[in-house]
């Protein structure tokens, strides 16, 4: 198994004129959520990496809500508390959707697998 991308790494931001925005760390996040059907037509961002998160700020400052789907490590909770400190209750915390994974797609993976 190998993970890689192309760069510039940046983050990836779409538009559907709501005033949530859904927030993935990473963009097989953002598809696994999508399988599970969770959409409401809402906005989207996908840090593609934590270390992105300062990038997502000027977006994110124009929500009234912000959904977090991080990652259950430490990584994840340190990028939630800064969120959390800089948004204070825009955040909502949706990680408890997948508690026991370590992220969205090993939800995905663990309790829905492909049909043989």
């Amino acid at each position: 198994f190998m993970k890689w991308c192309l760069p510039p790494k940046d983050i990836s931001v779409i538009r559907n004129g709501s005033l949530t925005c859904n927030l993935f760390e990473g963009f097989i996040d953002f598809l696994s959520w999508k399988v599970l059907g969770i959409s409401r037509g809402e906005d989207y961002l996908v840090l593609n990496s934590v270390a992105m998160l300062e990038r997502s700020f000027p977006y994110l400052d124009n929500y009234g809500k912000i959904r977090c789907y991080l990652d259950n490590d430490d990584a994840g909770r340190r990028t939630l508390a800064v969120l959390r400190k800089r948004y204070g209750d825009r955040i909502d915390d949706c990680s408890d959707l997948y508690a026991g994974c370590k992220d969205l797609n090993e939800y995905l993976e663990s309790n829905f697998p492909p049909e043989q």
